[in-house]
């Protein structure tokens, strides 16, 4: 059993890596990892507060053996995603990203190894097998995990505070409260959505306190008359229900108190976030709000110092975070809806995973007396996590329920053991399934980031029905390197969603208008209204995610039409004539915006117009030439653009509503 676990344990490891190596970075790691190395090295907490510090130190920690150099910086520099391009790329890129990346690597590691050791210590040794199959091969764990980022790091840590709770319960003792304790400092320490693990914790001892009185064994003694592990049976729940209800409640206060001292620590026990200077005030922040309940309850810890000021700053973001248009089967809705997580389940799970989520709740093992509380102790984490993310209108990848799956994988481990231990033919079924789970990620290898299952058509294909981080993160500039060097591609023309400089990669194509753009510091290049040669699409681009629908987006067209090649499953290669008049008017609003900021207002009004006669029903085209046209005098004209913005922001372009129509009103009255 110990060289098989070793064994699954390197392939998820060597998986990782090689994939993560193939790529370029994703869109937030260098923010986080220039954040982390500040942390550890002059104890400057407020960079990326948005992320608390587990995941940053962690992937930060190789880089103080490799001593990078940190350029002269300004603070609007520092204050946004430029920094960490600026500090990577200052240096050797490719060696501190992958070093960075082998260290996160320990959280999906660790992950496995509980999700192991739990089920074994609560369903027997067969299901706890199956169990480390399904985790060591499932995609999105391996797309992941081995990121600069936070989401695999609150798996590993949510599983972990549940196992150590559920194991103090069983036996109950300090050193086991202390463990739970610090899981769930871990977990706030990794993620601000971790405070769910709380309202967790609190039903999973509701269940403890409701269970009836009676003997419940162990589901190993249920058959064996012992525990796996040589640990007594669950005993008689105590006959005093008011004397349980205070241990329990007590227990909740202190793995509470154990956590906040355990967030503390990883803010060197200061409230200010950078040593010496004063902490800046929050009201700004906590005004945007739409929370008020939110808001006064960080402001009540923060007038009391009862968490550091970074952590409540992100806490405040976390509460601030807005609803962003979600790209679901192919269609494009302006907020977050309750469906996306269940959906995109069935689109980026293994079918093997699927399937035996099926047979799960026909496999009598998960309904037999001696494993119904266990059950519950996986059910319950999964269920409250999976419904708070359903009521989250920010709806952009599959990333965001991962704490969902190790619970499902323990359950569906137990059903499928039962079911191949019944019958032999049961036995061959759920080994074919299991394997078949595999296969099908082995196939996806290096493109897990993109991962779909064979129902919708792969890697390859996945774009028609997702974007964002479930198949588009920027991750596939070297692809991109490799492809124009082996085919003919001149000229070739780029629209990449990343905040890597596609000049690091020697890309040699014209750059079109993208919105991580402004990331890169330097000015794209102007794009004709029409365009010939090979053209490299970003599927997030190409969605119209981020744009809008149909006029709002400068690359609609290519949404008809067939790409050539997919490279990676995100960045798709057009060969053809294409007519791009939107990308082509908005090409030209950098060169108008430096026109305009050198004082060179005529020439900035000239290049407007021209924009407006590429795309008139722009808004931001609109915009942009009204304000040009009044800092010229000519404020009837000025009046008339703004006028022509707010009309096709409420008819032609419904969804810029939100956005713009305030903005144009206010210019309108002050004209």
């Amino acid at each position: 059993m110990m060289a098989a676990m070793l064994g699954l344990l390197a392939v998820m490891e060597a998986a990782m890596l090689l994939s993560v190596h193939q790529e370029s970075q994703t869109s937030d790691e260098v923010y986080s990892l220039f954040a982390g190395y500040c942390h550890l090295t002059v104890g400057n907490y407020s960079i990326c507060p948005a992320y608390p510090p587990l995941t940053k130190d962690v992937g930060a920690l190789p880089l103080l053996f490799l001593h990078p150099v940190v350029p002269p910086m300004t603070q609007a520099e520092v204050s946004d995603f430029r920094s960490g391009r600026i500090f990577l790329y200052s240096n050797r890129a490719d060696l501190l990203l992958f070093a960075a990346r082998t260290a996160m690597t320990v959280f999906p590691i660790m992950l496995a190894v509980l999700v192991f050791l739990a089920t074994w210590e609560m369903f027997g040794a067969g299901p706890a097998l199956i169990a480390l199959v399904l985790i060591a091969f499932e995609p999105n764990f391996l797309a992941h995990g081995a990121l600069v980022t936070n989401d695999v790091a609150l798996a590993c840590c949510v599983f972990a505070a549940v196992y150590t709770f559920w194991r103090y319960i069983v036996n109950p003792n300090a050193w086991r409260l202390a463990a739970c304790g610090v899981a769930a400092g871990l977990t706030l320490a990794s993620k601000h959505s971790g405070i769910i693990l709380f309202p967790i914790l609190f039903l999973l001892a509701l269940v403890e306190f409701l269970k009836p009185t009676d003997c419940v064994a162990s589901p190993a003694q249920s058959s064996t008359g012992e525990s796996p592990h040589g640990q007594d049976a669950l005993v008689d729940t105590p006959p005093n229900r008011l004397k349980s209800a205070l241990n329990l409640i007590l227990a909740l206060v202190a793995v509470a108190a154990i956590s906040i001292v355990v967030i503390w620590g990883f803010y060197g026990f200061r409230y200010n976030p950078v040593l010496g200077l004063p902490a800046p005030s929050m009201a700004p922040l906590l005004d945007g709000l739409p929370s008020r309940r939110a808001a006064a309850g960080i402001a009540l810890a923060a007038k009391g110092h009862l968490l550091p000021e970074a952590f409540l700053d992100g806490l405040a973001f976390f509460f601030a975070t807005a609803s962003r248009p979600t790209f679901l089967l192919g269609v494009r809705y302006v907020h977050g809806v309750w469906f996306y997580f269940p959906t995109v389940m069935m689109i980026k799970s293994t079918l093997g995973f699927l399937l035996l989520l099926a047979l799960a709740p026909f496999a009598q093992a998960l309904r037999a007396r001696g494993f119904r509380r266990e059950v519950l102790w996986v059910v319950v984490p999964a269920a409250v996590f999976l419904a708070a993310s359903m009521t989250s209108k920010l709806n952009i990848g599959i990333r965001h329920i991962l704490p969902v799956y190790p619970f499902l994988i323990v359950l569906i481990s137990v059903g499928a053991w039962w079911l191949a231990t019944k019958r032999r033919a049961w036995g061959i079924v759920v080994a074919g399934i299991v394997l078949f789970h595999a296969a099908s990620s082995l196939r996806a290898f290096p493109n897990y980031i993109s991962y779909s299952n064979e129902l919708w058509g792969g890697p390859l294909k996945t774009y028609r029905v997702l974007t964002d981080s479930n198949v588009d993160w920027g991750q596939n500039l070297p692809a991109a390197k490799q492809y124009l060097a082996t085919h003919s591609a001149t000229p070739c023309w780029l629209a990449y969603f990343g905040s890597v400089d596609p000049a690091y990669y020697d890309i040699p194509c014209k750059l079109l208008p993208v919105h991580t753009a402004v990331i890169w510091e330097r000015q794209l290049d102007e794009i004709p209204p029409d365009i010939q040669g090979t053209v490299l699409l970003s599927a997030t681009e190409m969605s119209g995610q981020l744009w809008g629908p149909g006029e709002l987006n400068p690359y609609e067209a290519f949404r008809t039409a067939r790409p050539a090649d997919c490279l990676g499953g995100s960045i798709l290669v057009y060969r053809g004539s294409f007519h791009v008049p939107l990308a082509s008017a908005l090409s030209l609003l950098g060169k108008i915006t430096d026109l305009a900021n050198h004082g060179k207002i005529d020439a900035a009004v000239a290049e407007a117009q021209t924009a407006e006669t590429l795309a008139p029903q722009s808004v931001d085209v609109q915009v942009v030439l009204g304000r040009l046209l009044q800092a010229q005098g000519r404020n009837p004209e000025s009046q008339q653009a703004f006028q022509n913005a707010l009309r096709f922001a409420l008819t032609i372009h419904p969804e810029a509503q939100d956005y713009w129509v305030p903005i144009i009103e206010n210019e309108l009255r002050n004209r």
